[in-house]
This record gives C-alpha cells, structure tokens and sequence, in this order.
C-alpha cells in the first residue's frame, strides 16, 4: 500500500472519529440539558419522593421516564398522551428504563382522563399550544389536582415563530403558533387556578420559553370563596 492511497483511508477515518465524538458530545449535552430542566421541575413543584405528578401531552414520554427515575420508586407519575403510538412508545421507554412507578394514561382533547385528586403537581411542557377545547382541558386540570396543588405550563409566544400557523382547531385568539401570555392567565384563573409566577424558562434551542406556575387553592380557601 502506498502513501498516496493510505492517506485518504487515515483522514477518513479521523473525521469518522470526529464525527462520532461530536454525536455523542451533542447527545450528552441534550440529555444533561433535560436532566436540569428535570430538577428544575422538581423544585418548581416542591416535588418530594412520595409526590404523585403528572406529564399531560407527555410525546414519547422522555420527561416522564426521567421524572420517575428522579423521583424514585415510592413515587407516581401519570403520563398521559392522545397518540396510540405516542402510548406504546411511554410504555416501550419505561419497560427499557426498567421503571414501575409510571401510570400511562390515553387522555382526550378535552379531558386528560387523570382521576380526580390524584396529582399533588402537573405540568405541560409546549402542549398548552396545541389545546383545542381549554375551557374543558383546563377544568379537568383542576379536577385531577389536590387542593394546593401545582400546575406549570411551559410554553412559548406566537411571536416567537411568526412564520408558523397555529396547530388545527385551536382557538382563533392564539394569534398564531403558541401561547400568548395574558390568554393562558385569563384561562386558568377562570377555571380556578390562583396564579404564583411567571419565569423563562431555558429549553434547547433558539426559541425562549415562558414556565407560567399556578395553585390550586387549598380546600380552606376554596370553601371560604364558595357562594
């Protein structure tokens, strides 16, 4: 073999090499990126070991997986999901990640089909967008938390991806793809949540993301505002 044609072979194999290393530095970095963002739900939610929560419009049930494993075994996490193969693939994760304590749910457009009471926290990472019926959604949010319970919405501004349409069927106030601020206050407090905080909310990627933290009132106060 000759230099000239042993040359090519060891400078591809060299960018090969690169190529792969960069692979793996880029899949470290996202799954390092969704372990934080983990954590920070966790506090956000003033999550503990024996906490019940629930990932609503869960995908492929990534966060909820990670949210069992951080949590532990004493702990339950609901993943709900409208998507039959979106269902499989939560189940599918959490068999591979040999995790017990994750309740698979196939929810609704309307309803998430969580029992009532059964969640001391919720949250909705960039799905509150693709809501057709909120009103009922919202409601049934409420119904599925404790009294005193946390709910946070993770989520972004139309203004932030103008070129996109909003998701079908969503109501025409969106302006666009996301949700606007103001919109997703005025509908949760109106189905009874008590607003806490409003934070960005670091996520992967170029598009800056809002987390909107809301309570629902414990029964003390709840009874006391009751006609």
């Amino acid at each position: 073999m000759t230099m000239a044609t042993a040359l090519p072979r060891k400078v591809h194999r060299a960018f090969f090499v690169a190529a792969l290393a960069g692979a793996i530095v880029i899949s470290s970095l996202l799954a390092s990126g969704a372990e934080s963002e983990t954590d920070r739900l966790v506090d956000l939610l003033h999550l503990t070991s024996t906490s019940a929560v629930a990932d609503v419009g869960a995908g492929s049930g990534a966060f909820s997986v990670m949210m069992a494993e951080r949590l532990g075994p004493k702990a339950t996490v609901y993943s709900t999901e409208i998507d039959p193969k979106l269902l499989d693939k939560i189940r599918s994760a959490a068999r591979k990640a040999d995790v017990y304590n994750l309740i698979v749910i196939a929810g609704a457009k309307d309803d998430t089909h969580l029992p009532a009471n059964c969640c001391d926290a919720i949250f909705l990472r960039r799905v509150y967008h693709h809501i057709t019926d909120p009103t009922a959604m919202d409601h049934s949010l409420f119904r599925a938390l404790r009294p005193g319970g946390r709910l946070a919405i993770i989520d972004f501004e139309p203004w932030q991806k103008p070129k996109e349409k909003a998701p079908p069927g969503v109501p025409a106030d969106r302006g666009g793809h996301g949700s606007p601020k103001p919109i997703v206050m005025k509908e949760l407090t109106q189905a009874g949540f008590e607003w806490i905080s409003t934070t960005e909310w670091p996520v992967s990627g170029d598009v800056t993301h809002f987390c909107m933290l809301f309570r629902k009132p414990s029964a003390t106060a709840a009874a006391a505002i009751s006609p």
